[in-house]
């Protein structure tokens, strides 16, 4: 497999920080991100914020799309550059909130689905400790770092081939612990 080296913010459309909203407990409305939203490893609708905002029209520029990367950006160490993608859901609707980076791929170049597996791996892990910045009790990484970090990349077809195989594991793996929460319990 030939690898090619890129510097990661060529790869990208959009690396941004979310809308800056105070949340507040019992809010209702349009539910926006924060950090435990990315807790287990996976995007956590159970930990989606709320601030009875019920109009999209002033976070337009903010609705999550479908594959969108959220990345903690400032968290404590063991937890920093922590890495879920969205799936849409029909007709749903998700403001993309402060403290998590939002990262969108360049189709023709990244596919959006690979770099979600790339983030995962201890090699992406090691480049954000590399460039995090420590304060008292948390770390952070700072957007132009990110962009500046250099890794190699297959080619797109080669990208497509292991984000689908992948996929289809992660697919396997979400069935069988489906099938494994509703058996019964022996007697």
């Amino acid at each position: 497999m030939e690898l090619k080296k890129y510097k990661l913010g060529s790869l990208i459309s959009l690396l941004k920080n979310g809308a800056v909203i105070q949340q507040k407990k019992g809010a209702k409305g349009i539910p926006i991100t924060r950090i435990e939203t990315l807790s287990n490893n996976e995007f956590n609708r159970d930990r989606l914020g709320y601030a009875d905002i019920t109009e999209i029209s002033d976070f337009e520029d903010f609705i999550l799309d479908d594959g969108d990367i959220l990345i903690s950006h400032i968290n404590s160490r063991e937890f920093l550059g922590r890495a879920v993608q969205y799936k849409k859901r029909e007709g749903e609707f998700i403001i993309h909130g402060m403290n998590l980076l939002r990262l969108k791929t360049i189709p023709h170049l990244l596919n959006c689905t690979y770099a979600y597996y790339f983030f995962q791996t201890s090699l992406w892990k090691k480049s954000i400790q590399s460039i995090r910045k420590d304060a008292i009790n948390q770390s952070s990484i700072a957007i132009s770092d990110i962009k500046n970090l250099i890794f190699d990349f297959p080619s797109l077809d080669t990208q497509n081939k292991i984000a689908n195989a992948l996929s289809l594991i992660d697919r396997k793996i979400a069935l069988n612990r489906e099938i494994n929460r509703n058996l019964p319990l022996e007697a």
